[in-house]
């Protein structure tokens, strides 16, 4: 199987399917886990946007795959803080396709009023501000290496020629070696279809048309590479 095809298989059938723990008792830290200072700094730049009018309430709040939910609930904690009558002009909602998720987003938020969505294409906006954390590099990809397209066998990592579409994107990217995530396409498209209007703040990290491969196998604070190691003792895990 293409490689982005195992990649969804190992994160969206089993690994977050089964909620599992970010932070310290999980396998990585995101920003969000240290502390609430992330989700301070992010509701002072939706206030900014609101008070030099770039965003006009009533306003829908959305995060997308919020895990826990703990940024929402620092977000929502320094809302309440630093302009608690803001509440009466938003309405919240999390967009979330896992039930042990949602069930986990509940028990953080609890007490909160919000609303779940399993996907943005049953959603529709009308004035929306999105916010997400590590978002973008939970999308499925492909593995590029020049002409080659990586696939899945016995659990190896092996390269075959990649159709012409497929190398024709590549080069209109300027991209010969490294992932190439054709479901962010799609979800921005999704994205415009669910909203009339909306500003969205994404957060991710990495560096700018690398030309090397960034993936990485993380558990329980290690980072192993794909290539080294066998992925049949990390699937699904």
């Amino acid at each position: 199987m293409k490689f982005s095809d195992f990649f969804h298989a190992w994160l969206h059938e089993s690994y977050y399917k089964n909620a599992v723990s970010i932070g310290k008792n999980g396998d990585f830290f995101t920003a969000v886990s240290v502390g609430n200072l992330f989700g301070t700094l992010l509701a002072k730049h939706f206030l900014n946007l609101i008070d030099k009018k770039i965003l006009q309430p009533p306003l829908e709040l959305v995060e997308i795959g919020a895990n826990e939910g703990y940024l929402s609930r620092d977000f929502l904690a320094a809302l309440l803080e630093l302009r608690p009558e803001i509440f009466s002009q938003i309405s919240f909602f999390i967009i979330e396709p896992h039930e042990k998720l949602k069930n986990l987003q509940k028990k953080t938020l609890e007490g909160v009023e919000f609303t779940h969505k399993n996907s943005l294409k049953e959603c529709h906006f009308k004035n929306a501000f999105f916010f997400c954390n590590e978002l973008f590099d939970s999308f499925t990809c492909e593995l590029i290496d020049h002409d080659k397209l990586a696939f899945v066998e016995n659990f190896k990592l092996i390269f075959k020629n990649m159709d012409e579409n497929l190398i024709t994107k590549c080069k209109a990217l300027n991209l010969t070696k490294g992932e190439l995530s054709l479901e962010l396409e799609n979800f921005f498209k999704d994205l415009d279809q669910a909203c009339e209007r909306f500003i969205f703040a994404g957060f991710d990290y990495g560096t700018l048309n690398p030309q090397n491969f960034s993936l990485r196998i993380y558990q329980k604070h290690e980072v192993f590479s794909p290539f080294e190691v066998s992925l049949k003792d990390f699937f699904g895990k």
